[in-house]
């Protein structure tokens, strides 16, 4: 059996779309000529979106000029902290794919971001810390390809300054059951152009009505009948016609979707 049943990744992605595009929809800060300050090029649609791989972003920023290049200014950068990298080790470095990313071209910055839900995590603790433990492993996965990014900005003497104040990183993070840090989910969505305290309540309680949602299917996945699995789950969720029903099948797809 899969340790990553397609029900999961399925239901994992679906809600990161909904709540991708529902940022894309609500930034609405606007510089002084009215442009929106915030492009999400991974907010393609709430049935599909566009992981973009770090040579992508590069180039997005015109710190692209050939693989070749590329190749010897990772390298390069590495040395610089004492790392050296293979071919295929660099090739991995700049194929990895954050959830999303947005920028405000006009602010020269930029954002990766990450979506994490429950079953991410192995272990939870009593303490309530699960929130701040993910944030750590997020910022750690991807701080070595921000710092490059950096460094490749000011080695190319782009416009885009690249501190950690301009290029950084929102994770979005909900636990068990749909639980999540209410203030600092909301401050990373005023962060990305939505300074409404309303319009971003609204998102979150939207993210969390889905994650209730994937902690159930998620139990449902496990049973090898669909159809048997279907009578364990909550009446309004069984039921064909209601909307959380109808929001399930948007996510999962048909039945045989559920099948491990």
């Amino acid at each position: 059996m899969s340790s990553s049943p397609k029900p999961r990744i399925a239901v994992h992605h679906g809600i990161w779309r909904e709540l991708l595009t529902a940022i894309s929809r609500k930034s609405l800060e606007t510089h002084d000529d009215v442009e929106r300050n915030w492009y999400f090029p991974s907010a393609v649609s709430e049935a599909t979106h566009d992981e973009w791989t770090v040579r992508q972003i590069l180039a997005h920023l015109g710190l692209f000029s050939g693989i070749r290049r590329l190749n010897d200014e990772i390298a390069a950068f590495h040395a610089r902290q004492n790392i050296i990298l293979t071919l295929e080790e660099i090739t991995t470095f700049y194929d990895r794919r954050p959830d999303g990313v947005a920028f405000d071209a006009k602010g020269k910055q930029c954002f990766f971001l990450e979506f994490t839900r429950l079953l991410d995590s192995v272990t939870l603790s009593d303490e309530g810390d699960w929130a701040e433990r993910k944030e750590l492993e997020k910022n750690e996965r991807y701080g070595m390809h921000l710092y490059s990014i950096n460094y490749l900005s000011a080695l190319s003497e782009r416009p885009w300054n690249c501190s950690q104040a301009n290029f950084s990183q929102a994770n979005f993070t909900v636990g068990a059951r749909g639980s999540l840090k209410k203030i600092q989910f909301q401050d990373r969505l005023r962060l990305l152009g939505m300074p409404d305290s309303k319009t971003r309540d609204k998102i979150r309680a939207l993210t969390v009505a889905l994650s209730d949602i994937l902690f159930k299917i998620f139990n449902v996945s496990v049973v090898s009948s669909p159809q048997l699995a279907l009578s364990s789950l909550p009446t309004e969720l069984a039921n064909f016609h209601t909307s959380a029903y109808q929001l399930f099948k948007k996510i999962t797809g048909p039945f045989s979707g559920l099948v491990i």
